[in-house]
This record gives structure tokens, C-alpha cells and sequence, in this order.
């Protein structure tokens, strides 16, 4: 065998260049994990990357642990991943921004809950995320629901999630007053849903090396409840422990001098670009202007801007704010769907209650995925859209491809935009309507070009 041609595979494991002894919290001095990546000879295979750490949740702030009795509750598809709330990339060796996303709680409750079924969510995603999913099949009935009590199996199953010890000694405790971690509480290791970390591998001595900058979310965000027990203001969590892990393949000694001889070159990956937007009238006009290369696809979801941050709401529910009608627009022409699609409920339907919605835009959104005849599982179905009772934890979103066909996506500079009818009912309040925040998510395949000079957009 030639031994130039051997590639390595190692999997490598990097610890916050931001180093706490007392753990990173969104409620102390280290609210933000740092990493940072070498430029080593090698690239890294992002899909694979995971964030792992323990995390501890004090009910009170006052050194209490949750127990499951508790109404303190998370998300059951977005599950420990809603401890992000911003992920930022740029290049070590340039300092050029590669990759911002915010929300990212709102762009992972959308990814889990179209992609992945309620089993799916008890078996090999709850391994990394600690979900639960969101309804269940009944045989009966060949519905989707679960139970509001707190004794629901799936809820205390949740619940256990957020139970790292009782009392005021042993392992929970140990890590406030023994100035470190103990090796019981709840380990976590969980993707990050940026575009970047979908990408194919990325070369790390091409793009100088990399930066990962994670703001954790606030605490207020995490977990919901409304009984006994229930999430305050002074709630909050601690992850310990914390690193960041991924497979790593060295290039052999040809692939090196051949980039060597190449001081110009390109490189490719996806990225995610978030906004932010609000729908204040039954009649809406949301427009975003961007300047995007490869655009894909956008996906879109709402829920009443008083949840946000309540901690007795849950903050990454995908709550359907009464669409009626909806136009996908692109510089004010009706595109990439020459259509305004028409929504067939009875009006008089509280939302809470609504058992379906338009099948048209159920379908355009699954596909700004991909093809809805490739999705095999999802929990996107009418009974799930709004939750269930108390436990409003929707999944309905809004969305549609930009390119079906080639898969390359197209060139954006200018105004995407979308007309909306919708009832803005509020969900306490069936008789008034309320502002709805709008979370905006655009997919695209960022091209650049690598020089002594620095990294450019193509």
C-alpha cells in the first residue's frame, strides 16, 4: 500500500477556550461557549459534531432541585437543544462572520418536529436530545394527543429530564457547593442545527480555522408550567463539563502540497439566515430584504409575542396564528408558487380546538425540507398543530422550496416578501386577537473564495 495516500480519521474532542470552573449559565458572568478550531491540515466532518455537558437546573435560584412533582416542563421535540439560542461561526485565521443564526430554539422545535416522528423522538433522538416528541398514535382512534396530568407517562418521562438530584447533599448539590461538576447529573450531547454543521466536510486550513461562539438561552425560555411547582423568574441552569466533539480526517502529503500550489480556491456550505418580524394586524405585509447567493428554501413559524420569555408559556411551540390567506412573493411578483393559497376552516373555530388547516400549506412547508413524498416521518399532521388542551406545543409552520429542481438554489438581491390574512386570535382570549412574532429562516448555499487576502462571498 502507498503509505502517501493514507488519510488519518481522528475524533477529536476541544474544551471552551472560554474555560469556567463554575459552569456557563445564562444568569452568570458565562453566558456565552467559546471554541476554537484549528487550522489544522485536516477537514472536519460537521454533521457529525456535537456539543455535549450536564446540566443542572435550580428550580428557585436558591440551590433547589426540580423534582417530578413539579410542573416544570420543556419542549418534547426540541428537548436539551433548546439551550442555544445563538450560534455564531467566523474564520480563526481571517476574522471574517461566516455564519449567524438566532432563535435557533424556534429553527430547532421546526427541524424536529418535520422530520422526525413521535418514536423517532422516544428512541434514537431522545439518546441525544432527551425528547420525548410531540403526540402519540392511538390504535383506536388513529389520532395524535397525550395527556394534560401531570401523571401522563410521556410527562413525567420529560420531567425525569430535568430532575439532576434531590435534597441538599449528594450529586446535585455537589456542584454548588463542591465548586465543580459530579458525574451524576444529566449528561447531554446534541447537534447543532446551522447550516455550516450540515455541510458537507469543511476544509479547516482552507478556511483558517474556525470560531464557534454559543450564547445560551435564557432560562425563562427553557421550560414552561402552570401548577404547582411551576418555573419563576428565578429559575435558571448550569451546564458543566462542557465540549465540543468531531471527526477530524488529515490530509496525506499529496493532498497538502497540492494546496499548497493553490493559494486562490473555493469553498461551499450551507448557512442559515434568521429573522425576526412581527404580525400586528390581520392583514400583513412582511418583507425582508436580502442579498443571498444560492438560496433554497425559507421556513417560517409564529407564536403570540406575550409567550415570549413567560414562563408559564411554552417559548418554541409552534403555535398557527389563524392564516387565512397566504402569497409567497419575490420583488412584489408572486413567486417561487404563482399562487395565494386560500385557507378552508370554519372561522368560528376556536384555534385551540382547530383540528385542521390548509393541506396546501402543510405541504409547502414539509417542502421547504425537501420533497414531501421523501419525508417518512413527521409530526406535522392537523391534530398536532396547536397542541392539545393545556399542552400547546404546536407544530405548524409556514414555508415553501425556491428551487426543487436543481438543488443549487438561485441568486437573491432584493425584497422577499409575504401577504397574510390571519386572525391573530388570542389564545386566552378567544373573542380578541394579539400580535404574533414571525421567525424567519432562509437556507442558503454560500459560495466563497479563499486568498492570502482573506474570505469573500463569490
Amino acid at each position: 500500500m502507498n503509505s502517501v495516500a493514507v488519510q488519518q480519521k481522528r475524533f477529536v474532542k476541544l474544551s471552551p477556550s472560554n474555560n469556567s470552573t463554575t459552569g456557563y449559565s445564562p444568569d452568570s458572568s458565562q453566558p456565552i461557549i467559546r471554541f476554537s478550531v484549528a487550522d489544522t491540515m485536516a477537514t472536519a466532518n460537521m454533521k457529525d459534531a456535537r456539543l455535549n455537558f450536564k446540566i443542572r437546573v435550580d428550580k428557585t435560584g436558591g440551590n433547589a432541585a426540580v423534582t417530578e412533582a413539579d410542573d416544570f416542563n420543556i419542549d418534547s421535540s426540541v428537548g436539551m437543544c433548546s439551550v442555544i439560542d445563538q450560534c455564531i461561526v467566523s474564520s480563526r485565521r481571517y476574522g471574517t462572520q461566516l455564519e449567524a443564526v438566532h432563535n435557533m430554539g424556534r429553527l430547532n422545535s421546526a427541524w424536529y418536529s418535520g422530520l422526525y416522528s413521535p418514536k423517532q423522538m422516544l428512541s434514537n433522538v431522545n439518546l441525544e436530545c432527551r425528547t420525548t416528541g410531540k403526540g402519540r398514535y392511538n390504535s383506536t382512534h388513529g389520532e395524535c394527543g397525550w395527556g394534560a396530568s401531570l401523571a401522563d407517562q410521556r410527562n413525567v418521562l420529560q420531567r425525569k429530564y430535568l430532575t439532576t438530584g434531590q435534597g441538599t447533599t449528594g450529586e446535585w448539590n455537589q456542584g454548588i457547593t463542591g465548586g465543580g461538576y459530579d458525574a451524576g447529573l444529566l449528561d447531554c450531547s446534541i447537534p447543532i442545527h446551522i447550516g455550516m454543521f450540515h455541510s458537507e466536510d469543511v476544509n479547516l486550513n482552507q478556511v483558517g480555522g474556525l470560531e464557534i461562539s454559543i450564547y445560551l438561552a435564557q432560562s425563562k425560555s427553557l421550560w414552561w408550567g402552570t401548577g404547582a411547582g411551576k418555573p419563576t423568574s428565578a429559575s435558571t441552569y448550569t451546564l458543566f463539563d462542557v465540549s465540543l466533539t468531531m471527526p477530524l480526517l488529515y490530509m496525506n502529503s499529496q493532498q497538502i502540497q497540492q494546496q499548497a500550489q493553490t493559494p486562490e480556491s473555493t469553498m461551499s456550505f450551507m448557512t442559515w439566515t434568521s429573522i425576526y418580524s412581527v404580525l400586528d394586524s390581520t392583514f400583513s405585509s412582511i418583507a425582508h430584504r436580502l442579498a443571498l447567493k444560492g438560496l433554497l428554501s425559507s421556513i417560517h413559524n409564529t407564536q403570540p409575542t406575550q409567550d415570549i420569555n413567560n414562563p408559564e408559556k411554552n417559548n418554541h411551540a409552534l403555535i398557527d396564528s389563524g392564516i387565512e390567506r397566504l402569497t409567497f412573493l419575490r420583488d412584489g411578483v408572486k413567486n417561487p408558487m404563482e399562487k395565494t393559497t386560500i385557507v378552508d376552516v370554519d372561522v368560528n373555530q376556536p384555534l385551540a380546538n382547530r383540528l385542521s388547516t390548509s393541506a396546501e400549506i402543510l405541504n409547502d412547508y414539509l417542502g421547504a425540507f425537501r420533497n414531501p413524498k421523501d419525508i417518512l416521518y413527521t409530526q406535522v399532521q392537523p391534530y398536532n398543530l396547536n397542541g392539545v388542551g393545556s399542552q400547546l406545543q404546536g407544530v405548524s409552520g409556514l414555508g415553501c422550496n425556491y428551487d426543487p429542481s436543481s438543488g443549487a438554489g438561485i441568486d437573491v438581491n432584493g425584497t422577499i416578501s409575504y401577504d397574510i390574512q390571519t386572525r391573530l386570535q388570542d389564545l386566552d382570549l378567544p373573542a380578541q386577537t394579539e400580535s404574533y412574532a414571525f421567525y424567519s429562516f432562509y437556507l442558503a448555499r454560500q459560495n466563497y473564495v479563499v486568498s492570502p487576502q482573506g474570505i469573500s462571498v463569490m
